[in-house]
C-alpha cells in the first residue's frame, strides 16, 4: 500500500534530475492530435501535470477541453478559516484563472463530484468525458486525446480519474496519456512503479520551451490556495509546498501511455480528499463496464412566472428587502463593489420592488429594471416613479434580452431560478452587452434552496467559466458571495488611479 503525505518529506527534485532513468523517455509530438480533453482529479492537476502539454496544444490550433472532476474542497480538513464549502469556490475560480493562463481559448467543465470518493462517481466522471471527448467530433475518435491522472499515481482520486478515462479511451477509440503527480513525491526513480522497459507501459517526454514554461508557472500561481498558507494557523499549510513544487518547475513534462489499456494500479494512497493525505478512503464500487446503460436525469427547468406570481400573493416584500439588516448590508456591500464612482447605461435583471434600482438609480444616467413577476414590478414602478433615465420593463430572461450594450449589468439573486442551459445563455448575453470597459456585478445567496435549480456557488462558478471576462473583486461570506468581472484585460479600481501598476 502506498502511504504519504503532503508535508513529508518525499524525494528531493536533485534526486529526479540526478538519475538516468528518464533518458528512457520518447519524444512527445502532437502529431495526430486533433483535439486534447484534460482530466484533472482536482484543480491544479491540471496546470501541474499536463499544463505544458496544453499550451502546446493551444499553440498549434488544437482545441482542448479541460475538465475538472471535483472542487478540491476537501484539501484543507483541519482548517480554522475556511470550510469545504467555500474552499470550493475559491478553487473552482482558481482553476478558471489557471487554465485562462494557459489558454484563454480552453472549454472549462466542473463537475461538482466529491472530492475524496471519486472511485464511487466514475461512471459520472466518465460520461462526462465522452461528452466533451465526442462533442462536435466525427464517430471516428482515433484524432481525440485524453490526458488524466496516472492510475499508479498513488492517490485513490487520481487513480479514479485515470480509470475512467481509460475506461473512455477504450471505448471511442482515443488515445490516453496519463501524467504523475504524487509519484514524485513519494517514489524514487529506482522504484518499480515506473516502466520497466518491457513494453507495458512507455513514457514520453515533451518540452515546454520559454513560452509554455512561462504560462505553466503563471498557471501554478493561479491555485493560491494550494501553493500559499490559508493563513499562520496550523491546519492552513500550502498543499503545494516548495519541495514538491519543484518537481512542477521543470523544463518538460512526463506522461505515460499503456500499451494494454488494463493497467493495474497499486493500492491508493490513504486519502480522504485532495491533497490533504492520511486517513482511510473509502471502498469504492467496481469501474463502470464500457457497455453500461446510465440512465437520463431529466435537467431541471427554470423557474416561471407562475412561481413568482404564487410566491409575491402573500406579501409584497416576500424577501424582507425593506426590513431585514441582512438585505440592506449586502446592497451596500454590492453598491461599494462597483469598481466606477457612476455608470452610463445601467442594465438591472431580477429588480423585483425596486430596493436596490433605488440606489442604482443615483450612480447611472439610465437604468433599465426588469423582473420577471407583474406584482413584484407594480411595486417598482411606484418606487421609482419620477427618476429621471428610470425604464421599469417585465422580461422573460434570457429570451426577451434587451437591445443595446450596458456600462453596468447587475445580476442579484437570479441565477440559480434558471436550467444550466438557461444560465449559460444568461451568462453569455451579460457578457456580450457589456460596454468597453464595463462591469458585471453578480451577487447570490450560497444556502440550499430545494426549488431553486441551481445553487449559487453554481451560478458563480458558471460564470468564473465564462471566457473573455476577469474578475476584478471577490467577497466571500458564509451566506452569500458578491463578484464583479470586467472584459479582458481588466484593471483594478488602483489601477484606474495611477496608484498600482
Amino acid at each position: 500500500m502506498v502511504t504519504f503525505t503532503h508535508d513529508g518529506g518525499g524525494t528531493s527534485e536533485e534526486v529526479w534530475q540526478g538519475a538516468d532513468w528518464a533518458v528512457r523517455a520518447r519524444p512527445l509530438t502532437l502529431t495526430g492530435c486533433d483535439r486534447l480533453v484534460v482530466v484533472a482529479a482536482h484543480p491544479d492537476d491540471e496546470s501541474l501535470g499536463a499544463g505544458g502539454l496544453i499550451v502546446a496544444a493551444a499553440a498549434q490550433g488544437i482545441p482542448v477541453t479541460v475538465i475538472v472532476a471535483s472542487n478540491g474542497e476537501a484539501s484543507h480538513p483541519h482548517s480554522p478559516t475556511t470550510t469545504p464549502a467555500g474552499l470550493a469556490v475559491v478553487r473552482r475560480a482558481e482553476v478558471v484563472a489557471a487554465v485562462r493562463a494557459l489558454t484563454p481559448a480552453a472549454r472549462i467543465r466542473l463537475l461538482d463530484l466529491p472530492d475524496g470518493r471519486l472511485a464511487a462517481h466514475r461512471t459520472e466522471l466518465a460520461d462526462a468525458i465522452v461528452a466533451e471527448a465526442t462533442a462536435d467530433a466525427p464517430a471516428d475518435a482515433g484524432g481525440v486525446w485524453l490526458v488524466a491522472p496516472w492510475r499508479k499515481d498513488g492517490h485513490p482520486d487520481h487513480t479514479a480519474a485515470g480509470e475512467a478515462a481509460a475506461l473512455v479511451a477504450a471505448r471511442i477509440g482515443a488515445r490516453l496519456l496519463e501524467y504523475p503527480i504524487w509519484a514524485w513525491h513519494w517514489s524514487t526513480p529506482a522504484d518499480d512503479v515506473w516502466p520497466a522497459g518491457d513494453g507495458v507501459e512507455v513514457l514520453y517526454s515533451i518540452a515546454l520551451g520559454a513560452a509554455g514554461h512561462a504560462r505553466k508557472s503563471a498557471a501554478m500561481a493561479a491555485h493560491v490556495s494550494q501553493v500559499r498558507p490559508l493563513s499562520a494557523y496550523p491546519g492552513d499549510e500550502a498543499i503545494v509546498q516548495p519541495g514538491f513544487a519543484a518537481h512542477f518547475e521543470r523544463p518538460w513534462e512526463m506522461f505515460l501511455e499503456a500499451t494494454s489499456s488494463i493497467v493495474r494500479a497499486p493500492d491508493a494512497a490513504e486519502a480522504p480528499g485532495d491533497d490533504a493525505l492520511g486517513s482511510p478512503a473509502p471502498d469504492a464500487p467496481d469501474a463502470p463496464t464500457p457497455d453500461r446503460a446510465v440512465p437520463d436525469t431529466p435537467a431541471p427547468g427554470s423557474l416561471t412566472a407562475e412561481f413568482f406570481d404564487d410566491f409575491y400573493s402573500g406579501s409584497a416584500d416576500p424577501w424582507g428587502f425593506e426590513t431585514r439588516w441582512y438585505e440592506s448590508r449586502k446592497r451596500a456591500a454590492t453598491l461599494a463593489a462597483l469598481p466606477l464612482e457612476r455608470y452610463g447605461a445601467a442594465l438591472e435583471l431580477g429588480c423585483s420592488i425596486g430596493v436596490l434600482s433605488r440606489e442604482l438609480a443615483d450612480r447611472c444616467d439610465t437604468l433599465l429594471a426588469t423582473d420577471l413577476a407583474e406584482r413584484a414590478l407594480d411595486v417598482a414602478r411606484r418606487r421609482l416613479a419620477g427618476l429621471p433615465g428610470v425604464t421599469v420593463e417585465q422580461r422573460i430572461l434570457p429570451a426577451e434580452w434587451p437591445e443595446g450594450s450596458f456600462d453596468l449589468v447587475v445580476l442579484s439573486e437570479i441565477g440559480y431560478y434558471c436550467s444550466p442551459a438557461d444560465l449559460d445563455v444568461l451568462l453569455t448575453r451579460c457578457r456580450d452587452s457589456l460596454a468597453p470597459g464595463g462591469s458585471l456585478v453578480a451577487c447570490h445567496w450560497r444556502h440550499p434552496v430545494g426549488e431553486y435549480p441551481l445553487g449559487g456557488d453554481d451560478v458563480h462558478a458558471a460564470l468564473a467559466a465564462l471566457p473573455g471576462l476577469e474578475r476584478t473583486v471577490l467577497h466571500l461570506e458564509r451566506d452569500f458571495v458578491l463578484e464583479v468581472y470586467e472584459p479582458a484585460p481588466a484593471r483594478s479600481v488602483a489601477q484606474r488611479e495611477g496608484l498600482a501598476p
